[in-house]
């Protein structure tokens, strides 16, 4: 378990399509976003998954992404496709013609699976644009379950969530600049006003947290 856990940083390179890189783990379809956690004794990674977009389905020559598979590995070699996770067409709060579900994030907690991911809200009296969402499994390859509506207060992309020693749980995610708010126990609600990370580059795009921790400190 350890060689797994010390190997995550190289997968997650891996995946992420060096340039140099002549050995992608996941060959049958296009990915991106990798979210990689250890379940068990398996690594488990939930990309984003990218088609070809066709008129009437997705933005032709923008990303296409209406749905999630996860893969997993005991020896980060051989791989198993669980096959879509999460589409778009079946989250009641999400647009199904946007092909907009962007980086994801799962994490376990008191014996479920939580799933969240960024989408495209559907024309409500709030405007649309990106919310996160939740959805539940048993199993961390799913049936996923998601919830009726988004995370509440939350608007952007790229939601990450990190589980301290203490118990208490947080939820990062991207805007223009990131983000970070306190989970409640039941993994669905904010327990907190969100606040904005600073000590961060003024210039340049600010997306794709994921914070991690190491001898007390956080990265």
């Amino acid at each position: 378990m350890k060689q797994i856990k010390h190997s995550l940083l190289v997968l997650m390179m891996l995946l992420a399509g060096n340039a140099m890189a002549q050995n992608p783990l996941i060959r049958n379809q296009f990915s991106a976003d990798p979210s990689a956690r250890v379940f068990g004794d398996r690594v488990y990674v939930y990309p984003s998954h990218d088609i070809l977009a066709t008129p009437g389905h997705g933005r032709v020559g923008w990303f296409c992404m209406e749905d999630y598979h996860v893969f997993s590995s005991s020896d980060l070699t051989e791989w198993t496709d669980h096959g879509v996770i999460i589409s778009q067409n079946k989250v009641p709060w999400a647009d199904s013609a946007a092909y907009s579900m962007w980086a994801p994030d799962c994490i376990f907690r008191n014996g479920k699976y939580y799933f969240y991911f960024p989408a495209t809200e559907k024309s409500s009296a709030n405007g649309r644009g990106f919310r996160v969402g939740v959805a539940i499994a048993d199993k961390p390859y799913g049936p996923f379950v998601p919830q009726k509506e988004p995370i509440a207060g939350i608007r952007g992309i790229d939601p990450n969530v990190f589980m301290d020693d203490d118990g208490q749980a947080y939820i990062y995610w991207a805007q223009g600049n990131i983000y970070a708010a306190k989970l409640k126990s039941n993994m669905l609600e904010l327990a907190s006003e969100p606040v904005t990370l600073g000590v961060l580059p003024d210039k340049g795009l600010k997306e794709g947290p994921y914070l991690f921790k190491r001898n007390g400190m956080y990265y």
